[in-house]
């Protein structure tokens, strides 16, 4: 029911019926209300054209004009209308020109369309409204207590947008964080209906275009932005639901470590329905799509009141696709580890269900999937298998399954292992089998607790089936070892970023045996491991030895160690290493002369002396005894011999026996350790000749 605050309407239409001819009308109103809008201080001019087909020049000023939420007020309106029409029960302004202020902007002159009902019924158009550097179409109307908005913006700047928010009572700065820059432009395309109680309904799009923005501490940034978001969303009695749909396919994002660049070819588009009533918020329906490299899909819901404990989701993860999802969202994780710089590919797909705010589910299945570093330090290939995780820890026995691989560039085979995912950990249920070259590692127990927290334990137990070691000298590129590497490895324990060996590998090699103890690796796959090692060798074949590194022949048997052995990046930095024959024993003991010459250059004499004399007639030598030693500390070697010389500043290197009697002393203590190996290497390389 409208209510009028004077008869000036009845007497305007009156006049109107009274008065054929045309004249000039100046009204004063006063105050008009009508449901859900009032005007206060109107006042009307009028030159009124004759005849019914005429056209009237109409100018309305109204002080205050009150309309409702969204709009609000405004002053100092003014309204003409040269080519209106003034009819006994409405006010029709096909073509006016509007001025008005209100807190948000101030108007002059803007072009649009007016129909004024004298029974409250309103419809009023503005184009081309100046706002936010473009431009905005704004369509209002109002009849019998319910109302409209349409709205429609070009190329709004969002500095503008920002400070125009700020004005409308929304700052930004609260809902952004502190020192956040934005930059672009916006399209707008945005309607709404409601009543007296408010708004009911809201649908819209709006384009950024040319968008970035940037945390203040650099974790998050965007660049070359181009994104849509789109919604309708209605009240549906005491609950509000609706669609919302994002679509971003231009520009580039950085969320702290993941970088993600879309275009065209590869879009984002993230949709679902949401659902608010008292205080609770759901969303079903909710897909993401990242062009075809990851599919999510999922539902949600919560109480805001009782954050996070009543979080009920469920996402599943239809595809996620290798290398894309890799490169994107989980090497910058792995940064520092082997699994930083990995060529990839293959499925993964999963599912995680949370309740009362934690996660309850977990189920992660692999397809063909493929992991290769690039540093040759580990490679997956065909990994096929389902992973079931449950909070409770009573998930049933997942399955893995690989076609094969490489360690270091050691090639493993085909493997199968069953594991109990539990609560915190995983272990293995029973014993698999990793076939390496001719042999296999065979795996008796493996547990890994505390995955969870800072502090991860893990345990592994096996043996070592026998694997030749000329195969395995061969495949990383060494000199071709002769015997068999095999043996046990107990209780080893990896934690604190430290994998430490408790009983001893064996190795059978050169007829003899080797022996490693106190085996501990810090940060095995890190950008510098540190390994730390005690060797013990038994009874080694030295022609084998010899023959196999292109030494010069040498016949007997070595004994020897490598004790408080230190090696960071896998370079020795300490220990206290001797190699030498034994005296207890009895063996053949013969040295060839090219032997001879390169551990003379080992002691830092000149090598071929020997052919320079009648000696250079022998082709080999008895020896009672040879060995050498070094004591590494840093950069530095310090060296020594099977025995002091006479001369009690050298040491023996080679104790000759028998005639032609053939001695070695060597009279340099220390030596750089970068030269030791120089003078080694410079030994093997002469092997093409005769012993």
């Amino acid at each position: 029911m409208l209510r009028f605050a004077s008869p000036t309407w009845w007497l305007i239409t009156l006049l109107l019926m009274a008065s054929p001819a045309s004249g000039q009308w100046m009204l004063d109103i006063g105050d008009v209300q009508g449901d859900g809008w009032s005007m206060t201080g109107v006042t009307l001019e009028m030159t009124l054209a004759p005849g019914p087909t005429g056209t009237d020049a109409i100018r309305l000023h109204v002080d205050h004009l009150h309309l409702p939420a969204p709009v609000g007020s405004m002053k100092a309106v003014e309204v003409s209308c040269p080519g209106g029409r003034l009819e006994p029960t409405r006010l029709r302004c096909p073509a006016i020109r509007f001025s008005g202020r209100h807190p948000w902007l101030t108007v002059s002159q803007v072009p649009g369309q007016l129909d004024l009902g004298f029974d409250g019924r309103l419809d009023l158009t503005l184009k081309q409204l100046p706002l936010a550097d473009g431009h905005m179409d704004v369509s209002f109307t109002h009849d019998a207590g319910q109302w409209g908005l349409q709205a429609r913006g070009q190329r709004l700047a969002w500095r503008q947008v920002h400070g125009l928010a700020e004005r409308v009572g929304v700052p930004l700065e609260d809902l952004l964080p502190e020192g956040f820059q934005v930059e672009g432009h916006l399209e707008l395309d945005l309607k709404g209906r409601g009543g007296m109680d408010g708004i009911h309904a809201t649908q819209g799009r709006v384009v950024l275009g040319d968008g970035a923005f940037a945390s203040a501490d650099g974790t998050l940034a965007g660049e070359g932005l181009g994104m849509a978001l789109q919604w309708d969303v209605r009240q549906m009695g005491p609950a509000w639901q609706g669609g919302v749909t994002l679509d971003w396919d231009e520009g580039a994002l950085y969320v702290d470590p993941i970088f993600v660049e879309v275009g065209p070819e590869q879009p984002v588009r993230v949709s679902t329905r949401l659902g608010w009533h008292d205080g609770r918020l759901s969303a079903k329906d909710l897909a993401l799509a990242w062009g075809e490299d990851l599919r999510l899909a999922g539902q949600a819901s919560l109480d805001t009141a009782h954050l996070p404990g009543s979080l009920k989701a469920t996402l599943d993860v239809d595809r996620a696709r290798l290398p894309a999802v890799y490169e994107a969202f989980l090497q910058p994780f792995a940064y520092g580890t082997v699994l930083d710089d990995l060529e990839t590919g293959g499925l993964i797909s999963g599912r995680l269900k949370i309740r009362e705010g934690a996660p309850q589910q977990a189920a992660l299945t692999l397809s063909g999937v493929d992991a290769d570093d690039r540093k040759g330090r580990l490679g997956l290939y065909g990994l096929d298998g389902r992973l079931i995780w449950t909070s409770d820890g009573a998930a049933p026995v997942s399955h893995v399954s690989l076609e094969g691989g490489h360690l270091y560039r050691i090639p493993l085979g085909m493997t199968r292992m069953a594991l109990q995912l539990e609560q915190d950990g995983v272990r293995l249920t029973q014993e698999a089998r990793v076939p390496i070259l001719d042999g296999e590692l065979r795996i008796h127990g493996l547990e890994a607790l505390g995955l969870g927290g800072d502090d991860p334990v893990v345990t592994f137990e096996a043996s070592v089936m026998p694997i030749s070691m000329e195969r395995l000298a061969a495949t990383v590129g060494r000199p071709l070892f002769t015997g068999t590497l095999a043996g046990s490895i107990p209780r080893v324990r990896y934690q604190d970023g430290e994998l430490t060996v408790g009983g001893r590998l064996v190795i059978q090699a050169f007829d003899g045996m080797i022996r490693v103890g106190n085996l501990r690796l810090r940060d095995p796959f890190g950008v510098a491991p540190v390994l730390w090692a005690d060797i013990e060798m038994e009874d080694l074949d030295l022609s084998s030895i010899t023959n196999t590194f292109e030494f010069g022949l040498i016949e007997g048997r070595l004994k020897g160690h490598v004790r408080d052995m230190i090696l960071v990046n896998w370079e020795p930095v300490r220990f206290d290493a001797a190699l030498y024959t034994p005296l207890d024993q009895r063996f053949r003991r013969r040295i060839s002369q090219r032997a001879l010459d390169n551990l003379v250059s080992l002691g830092g004499g000149v090598g071929g002396m020997l052919g320079t004399g009648f000696l250079r007639f022998f082709d080999s030598f008895a020896y009672r005894q040879l060995g050498l030693s070094c004591r590494l500390r840093g950069e530095v070697c310090e060296m020594d011999g099977v025995a002091p010389a006479p001369d009690g500043e050298g040491y023996y290197i080679i104790q000759g026996a028998s005639l032609p009697r053939v001695e070695v002393i060597g009279h340099t203590r220390q030596v750089a350790w970068r030269d030791l190996i120089l003078r080694l290497q410079a030994a093997m390389e002469a092997g093409g000749q005769a012993p």
